[in-house]
């Protein structure tokens, strides 16, 4: 009888250490795809801001040129213009012109934020599942797997795949 009762309690406590280490592999494998998807989600947001941004700054500069460009004609026309009427009036509208690039520079620095926000906190999910990942790998009993680390993100702004300059230079072309 006791015999029966020892062999029970070892084989129910190498179920309970199978079950223990299948659970383990599991949650390391959760935790590596977890990692992974975050990686995805940098890759994601950089795409964006790789596409978008150059885009903005393209439409940024088209409108800056055509507030220029109107500028420079209310200045012509209210020279060329006689009677004080019209001058004064011209003058009131070379004043104040309902011109929208100031309200673009904001837009273009709000997606500009936004973008780099999303980034960052892309990279910080990223490198917390990360750290789960490596503080559980390297744990007993999960060390016995024989998972690798993997790597953290330590990079500067400018060092990012992608990279977008925004530089409103007056020589560029539009």
């Amino acid at each position: 009888m006791l015999e029966i009762f020892i062999n029970g309690v070892l084989i129910l406590s190498g179920f309970v250490v199978v079950f223990t280490m299948i659970m383990i592999y599991n949650r390391i494998v959760s935790y590596q795809q977890s990692a992974k998807s975050a990686m995805s989600s940098i890759s994601v947001e950089l795409k964006r801001r790789e596409n978008l941004i150059p885009e903005i700054i393209k439409s940024v500069k088209g409108f800056v040129k055509h507030e220029d460009e109107l500028m420079s004609k209310l200045t012509k026309l209210r020279s060329s213009v006689s009677g004080e009427f019209l001058k004064t009036f011209l003058a009131v509208a070379e004043n104040y012109p309902m011109l929208k690039s100031s309200e673009l520079f904001l837009q273009l620095q709000n997606t500009l934020e936004e973008t780099e926000n999303n980034i960052v906190a892309a990279r910080h999910i990223y490198n917390t599942n990360v750290d789960y990942y490596n503080s559980l790998i390297n744990s007993f009993p999960a060390v016995l797997y024989r998972f690798t680390n993997m790597p953290y993100l330590e990079f500067e702004t400018q060092e990012y795949k992608g990279y977008v300059p925004t530089y409103f230079s007056q020589k560029e072309e539009i």
